[in-house]
């Protein structure tokens, strides 16, 4: 069997929940063949994060925001696309269908010479004056620009032949991973972990550089795309039941929706010993961005440290992703005169940390299902999470409690949370050991490697019975 696995910005130069997912997927099925194709915004020139298993054959790259002009034999007709734009544009119902139906037309063919032909000029005026004629001309036009060009890169990011195509995402990966089924007559699985048009909603929603008024349409380009991946794949996974409930949302056919949990290595950070150390040691892990909410749990701490004053906060993690969110935490750490008891590990091998942390904190505004919040229970740390993704109901378990659940963005209680268990070492020593027997339990490596092994097998050997 081969097996391709798209990804967007992650594997192998971004270290993640979803890039340790992909290495201990290929790593564990070494009798699997496998191709990755890689999604990224620009060229990386940096390093591979992860050592390239044995069976990993070919790391394809495709960059998103790079256009070719130059028109090609296997290019469309510029009419026959715009056509169809128009005419999606206009549907109230079916989108997805009709959405299907275009992909597969211009699967495998050469589409960025089109923003620069007079068909897309005339179509692209036209939606001007009848939809944002209140707008300037020009910023609209670099608008659609950005919009239009990593769509067109996705679908001309067509992946190596493959028994099946396996997408980490609903966005440009899918589309990608769309093109290999339609043009190498592949299966096509999908799994979520986290969902990816409500989290880009997020980040629209919040965004100061997007324009109020093409905020929604830019939405629901991404809503489009998730309902059409959905539709069009053969099996449909995620790592908890509460994301079913959005996929539903955009019409996922329940018959193909499995939950398959992230397992890790419990033997592994069952072995790491628990060290001696002064004080109380709060650890965040994961990359120093936005989305993981490191100035929120820098706040926390401030007041955490004033509560108990022999604290010390390790974030440990990569802080070269967005230097400038970077810089505002150090801004932050300095201003607030933390300088001696926040530390910045950088980029480093987490499982050095767990036996010296007391707490693991879990800021984030978005999750899926952590790969850091089961590896801290396994090591026996309790844990303070956001409630987002699957962080509330891993923590809250109903076998066993093994750590706090407080509200995104909500320093003061997070703060007391940390405090309680500083306090409390009988309360730290429940939470350690239902932490421990749950992870073993229920969050194995070996479940979730077995689940995508039936379920690698049973979709390709459908698609074979089907021929």
């Amino acid at each position: 069997m081969r097996v391709c696995i798209v990804v967007e910005g992650t594997y192998p130069y971004i270290v993640g929940g979803v890039s340790s997912w992909v290495q201990m997927l290929i790593e564990n099925m070494p009798d699997i063949e496998f191709d990755v194709v890689h999604l990224a915004p620009w060229r990386w020139n940096r390093p591979f994060s992860y050592k390239m298993p044995k069976n990993l054959k070919h790391v394809h790259e495709y960059l998103l925001f790079s256009c070719d002009f130059s028109r090609s034999k296997d290019s469309l007709n510029e009419r026959e696309l715009i056509s169809f734009v128009r005419q999606l544009i206009e549907l109230k119902q079916q989108r997805a269908h009709f959405f299907a139906k275009v992909l597969r037309s211009v699967a495998g063919k050469h589409l960025d010479w089109i923003l620069q032909s007079q068909a897309f000029w005339n179509f692209i005026t036209d939606v001007y004056e009848r939809y944002f004629f209140e707008e300037g001309f020009t910023g609209f036009y670099w608008t659609v620009i950005g919009f239009m060009i990593p769509i067109l890169s996705a679908v001309q990011s067509v992946p190596p032949k493959a028994d099946l195509y396996h997408s980490t995402t609903t966005g440009y990966a899918a589309l990608s991973a769309l093109t290999g089924k339609y043009v190498h007559g592949g299966k096509l699985i999908v799994t979520e972990h986290g969902i990816y048009h409500r989290e880009r909603e997020i980040e629209i929603t919040k965004s100061t550089s997007i324009p109020e008024v093409y905020k929604k349409p830019w939405i629901e380009i991404f809503k489009l795309i998730s309902e059409t991946a959905y539709m069009e794949c053969d099996a449909l996974t995620t790592l908890f039941e509460k994301n079913q409930l959005f996929q539903l949302e955009l019409n996922a056919d329940f018959s193909k929706m499995y939950v398959i949990p992230n397992g890790i290595d419990v033997e592994k950070f069952l072995k790491i010993q628990r060290t001696e150390h002064d004080g109380f040691n709060i650890g965040i892990v994961g990359r120093v961005v936005p989305i993981k909410g490191i100035t929120t749990g820098i706040k926390a701490f401030d007041i955490v440290i004033k509560e108990v004053p022999n604290s010390k906060l390790y974030i440990i993690g990569p802080t070269d992703e967005d230097e400038d969110y970077y810089e505002r935490c150090l801004g932050l750490v300095k201003r607030l005169n933390l300088e001696d008891k926040v530390i910045f590990t950088g980029r480093a091998d987490v499982s050095r940390y767990y036996g010296m942390m007391d707490v693991l904190l879990i800021s984030s505004i978005s999750e899926g299902q952590p790969l850091v919040q089961l590896e801290a229970m396994a090591c026996g740390v309790p844990t303070v999470v956001t409630n987002v993704g699957n962080c509330a109901e891993i923590a809250l378990d109903s076998d066993g409690q093994s750590g706090f659940v407080v509200e995104p963005g909500d320093y003061v209680s997070m703060a007391e949370k940390l405090v309680l268990l500083a306090k409390d070492e009988s309360l730290r020593k429940i939470f350690s050991e239902n932490g421990r027997r749950i992870v073993k339990e229920k969050y194995t490596l070996q479940r979730m490697i077995e689940a995508y092994r039936k379920l690698y097998a049973e979709v390709v050997k459908d698609g074979w019975n089907r021929l």
